[in-house]
């Protein structure tokens, strides 16, 4: 029995920024949403629901993730710096 990893979708804004970011921190962001993928409901990474709106959001390090999900299809709203994702 495999598991089911959910397809990962990045609006263009959010690819936009992670292609425009430092190798090395791109790569940690994509590493923490390839593990949402994997795993949705996690206790190891910062993850916290949003209020006042509908999807998740991830802190690695001074970065934060704006993200949906449905269960079939991971989709990345935004990636941006703390204080400037909302």
């Amino acid at each position: 029995m495999g598991l089911a990893v959910m397809q990962i979708t990045y609006t263009r804004q959010a690819a936009k920024t992670l292609i425009g970011m430092q190798p090395r921190r791109a790569a940690k962001i994509i590493q923490a949403i390839e593990k949402i993928a994997e795993t949705p409901a996690r206790n190891d990474l910062d993850i916290r629901k949003l209020t006042n709106r509908s999807g998740y959001r991830l802190r690695v390090g001074d970065w934060r993730v704006i993200y949906r999900e449905d269960g079939v299809i991971l989709t990345i709203e935004r990636i941006a710096p703390r204080g400037g994702a909302h």
